[in-house]
């Protein structure tokens, strides 16, 4: 059974910072939940279980300032479907300052599909997007919207497309 007794404990310590967290459940041997911080004081703790928490977190839910997992939470976070924090890579959706994943959104996102204030990705939205399909303040790539538009196809108060360029040039042939 789920000692909540034991966990709701802990609640005394964030305050005040003099206590170490170090819990597991059902039992250090077998962690499905693991909950383990140094509070600041020595060498950070690794949480490994299915549900991990701690200043290095690696499990199937992760949380913690370093943490691996399918779904991440942190300052530093690697996911398989999910990561969520100021540097986030996934293998699905990306979220965080710097994001890298297949769908990116963030400050400097890289993805298959990127959304950010620097997008690089094959579909791109952002300040400054490349990539293939991309709509931007500058944008770049193949097929280009924005105010400065560099590209093969597209539209922009400054064009510098490939399609406004040939059309340019017919009027002079």
């Amino acid at each position: 059974m789920f000692e909540w007794r034991r966990l709701l404990r802990f609640n005394r310590y964030i305050g005040n910072g003099q206590e170490e967290i170090d819990y597991q459940w059902p039992s250090a041997k077998l962690p499905f939940i693991s909950i383990r911080t140094s509070v600041g004081k020595g060498k950070p703790k690794v949480a490994i279980g299915i549900i991990a928490l701690g200043d290095v977190a690696i499990g199937l839910v992760a949380g913690g300032a370093v943490s691996v997992g399918i779904i991440s939470v942190g300052a530093v976070t690697v996911g398989w479907l999910l990561a969520l924090g100021a540097v986030a890579m996934s293998g699905g959706l990306s979220a965080g300052a710097v994001a890298i994943g297949e769908l990116a959104i963030g400050a400097v996102a890289i993805g298959q599909s990127a959304v950010g204030a620097v997008a690089i990705g094959q579909n791109a939205l952002g300040a400054v997007a490349i990539g293939e399909h991309v709509l931007g303040a500058v944008a770049i790539g193949e097929r280009v919207y924005g105010i400065v538009a560099i590209g093969d196809h597209g539209f922009g108060l400054v064009p510098i497309v490939g399609d406004f360029i040939r059309w340019v040039a017919g009027l002079f042939r």
